[in-house]
């Protein structure tokens, strides 16, 4: 089976999936090339779901290419991140969650952890929350050395300059 196959799921398995992480209610964004927005009323019943598409009228002439660089911005910033272990998206999302919980020193930051999961696959949904070394293959995922005491070293290096 491809992983792409092993990734595809419904939208009542991404709510069963996260639903123990997320609070009943709150403010869903989902970052997504999907444009049948109804793929995701079974979100849309527990959560009040937006999209970037709620937004365009904020950004006028911003080409549309942006959008997904834009996505990834915004899911950055979340309190919480699901994202897919093979997508591209997600590692990167993740990378810029782990700078952001670096800087501000956020719960687990001394460790490298931060508050991202993973829908599929199932034995990847709590990779993010606990450190990991970097092993191979590199492609899929982040590791905490990218961001944990990333800037370790740098007052130091630039007096000896």
């Amino acid at each position: 089976i491809s992983s792409t196959k092993k990734t595809r799921v419904e939208a009542d398995v991404l709510y069963d999936k996260s639903k123990d992480q997320l609070q009943k209610g709150s403010v869903l964004y989902i970052a997504t090339d999907e444009r049948k927005k109804e793929f995701f009323k079974p979100l849309t019943e527990h959560y009040d779901v937006t999209y970037l598409d709620d937004y365009v009228e904020l950004i006028p002439g911003i080409n549309t290419n942006y959008y997904g660089m834009l996505d990834q911005l915004v899911a950055s910033r979340g309190r919480v991140f699901f994202g897919t272990f093979f997508s591209s998206l997600s590692g990167y999302v993740n990378r810029m969650r782990g700078y952001h919980a670096q800087k501000h020193k956020l719960p687990g930051w001394e460790d490298g952890i931060i508050q991202s999961y993973y829908f599929v696959p199932n034995d990847k949904k709590f990779l993010m929350t606990e450190y990991r070394s970097p092993k191979l293959p590199l492609y899929m995922m982040e590791f905490p050395t990218a961001w944990r005491q990333i800037d370790h070293g740098v007052k130091e290096l630039h007096r000896s300059n």
